[in-house]
């Protein structure tokens, strides 16, 4: 598997260019190229990562830089975040062999699949998790669980080199990408705001979040997306 069958690596706010030279070379041992990058704090592009890559050229010279997240992911259908922390217990866990396998089977798929990894000093937040909708875990030591962050893209990508060694043919089933979703959820949270659904301002941020773990999760198709927006439509038409 190769080309956009492969999964894209999301550094979101990566704070050292060495960290993301790094992760740049493991990625390229794997066999996978795509790296994005969302609001790298000291800018890019970075010499200090290009010298750390060794020699992983073909990744750095086609890494993507995004201001926001939610751009990043807008042509995924399928986004995994990795997070060695119970921020979630709404979403489904995996490990990463598990996750391969599943990356594996929504390969080739339009969009394409993404896995988030966090700043290296606190990890992902609970917002970009939200964005996701499986989380990833690396079973190591309770005590000590920690990865830095070229050690955890290496075993994620080691993973999935050994699913796509495999060559696997699995039947894949065309899901939403993040932008069709984001889409329905803008129009969504606009009109519970309208019928007074929010009822404090304070509640918001944590009812929206919900609702987009909800959606995240059920892994809807364009059309799905097309029939809630029927939905929102007809709603609105009884209004008037």
């Amino acid at each position: 598997m190769s080309g956009n069958q492969d999964p894209v690596i999301i550094l979101v706010e990566p704070q050292m260019g060495e960290n993301i030279g790094m992760c740049a070379r493991a990625m390229l041992n794997c066999g996978l190229t795509r790296l994005r990058l969302v609001n790298p704090r000291d800018g890019w592009p970075q010499d200090t990562a290009r010298a750390t890559a060794a020699d992983a050229d073909l990744v750095i010279d086609g890494a993507e830089v995004f201001s926001r997240l939610d751009e990043a992911v807008a042509d995924c259908h399928r986004v995994f975040a990795t997070t060695a922390r119970d921020r979630s217990q709404t979403l489904p866990v995996m490990t990463a062999e598990v996750a391969a396998r599943e990356m594996a089977a929504a390969a080739g798929t339009k969009g394409g699949v993404a896995v988030l990894f966090g700043p290296e000093a606190s990890g992902l937040d609970g917002e970009s998790i939200a964005r996701a909708d499986t989380l990833v875990r690396f079973p190591t030591n309770p005590a000590f669980s920690s990865l830095n962050l070229a050690q955890a893209v290496l075993l994620l990508g080691w993973e999935w080199r050994r699913v796509a060694g495999e060559e696997l043919i699995i039947p894949a089933k065309e899901e939403a990408t993040r932008d069709e979703l984001e889409g329905f959820l803008n129009r969504l949270n606009e009109t519970l705001d309208e019928r007074g659904f929010f009822l404090t301002a304070e509640m918001k941020p944590h009812s929206v979040q919900s609702l987009r773990t909800l959606f995240s999760k059920a892994g809807a198709t364009p059309q799905e997306i097309k029939l809630l927006h029927g939905v929102l439509t007809a709603l609105a038409r009884q209004d008037t």
